[in-house]
């Protein structure tokens, strides 16, 4: 995930945490923040201040205390896994960001258990977060292929990747995309260009979430058929 997208997430978490009682939020935007601040320790780019890649290089100072606490456990071949797996540039920002998505469960878990329709709540939470996190997916693979970064191999984004590869409409668009990024670097002031590029990408990560995030939410309400219920409800009550 992007630095834009990690930050814009963050904010969005954080709003929710602070206005709408969602306080298991806050360990998510957490994460986001210092997902955020680790990517902008490994930028180039002029857009981001020193103060900020002085942060960010804070986060690698806690690598030893990290590495400590996993040897301690016997799990560095794990720790290693998930650093590689995020292309992060500090052991707790590898961390931070693989905390994100079972953080987002559980705030979905507790949101089902505080509903006073558990069942269609179960069903409304599943389909949005299924729909949310096979669109990340999808854009995840999308963005690799065009800018050129690792693919993920593992998981629900390594089966999505796989899956979409098996597109030849899908894979030839992508390619034509791609060479295009990569001719943006021949032209005047190419770098400049493809880091806009790829701040719209994140933009477009989050909207695209965001929504099918939403379109999955609307599913799981007519599959849970709370509307009816709620209707049958009133009805009686009249």
């Amino acid at each position: 995930m992007g630095v834009v997208s990690s930050t814009l997430f963050a904010a969005r978490n954080a709003d929710k945490c602070a206005h709408k009682g969602e306080s298991t939020r806050g360990a998510v935007a957490l994460c986001q923040s210092v997902s955020s601040v680790d990517g902008v320790t490994g930028s180039a780019s002029s857009i981001f201040s020193n103060v900020t890649k002085t942060a960010g290089n804070a986060l690698k100072s806690l690598d030893g205390t990290i590495d400590n606490i996993f040897s301690k456990i016997n799990k560095t071949d794990a720790l290693d896994d998930i650093v590689q797996s995020t292309g992060a540039n500090s052991k707790i920002g590898a961390l931070a960001q693989k905390a994100v998505n079972p953080l987002l469960c559980v705030a979905a878990g507790v949101r089902v258990l505080n509903d006073d329709d558990q069942y269609a709540a179960l069903i409304e939470e599943t389909s949005a977060m299924g729909a949310m996190f096979g669109a990340e997916s999808l854009m995840k693979y999308a963005r690799s292929s065009i800018t050129g970064s690792s693919q993920a191999t593992k998981g629900l984004a390594g089966a999505v990747a796989k899956t979409a590869s098996k597109s030849s409409t899908l894979t030839k668009a992508l390619s034509s995309a791609k060479s295009w990024f990569d001719n943006i670097a021949t032209t005047s002031n190419g770098s400049a260009k493809q880091t806009l590029f790829k701040v719209g990408l994140d933009v477009l990560f989050v909207g695209g979430s965001i929504l099918a995030y939403n379109l999955g939410k609307n599913l799981g309400e007519k599959l849970s058929h709370r509307d009816n219920k709620e209707n049958n409800t009133a009805t009686s009550a009249a």
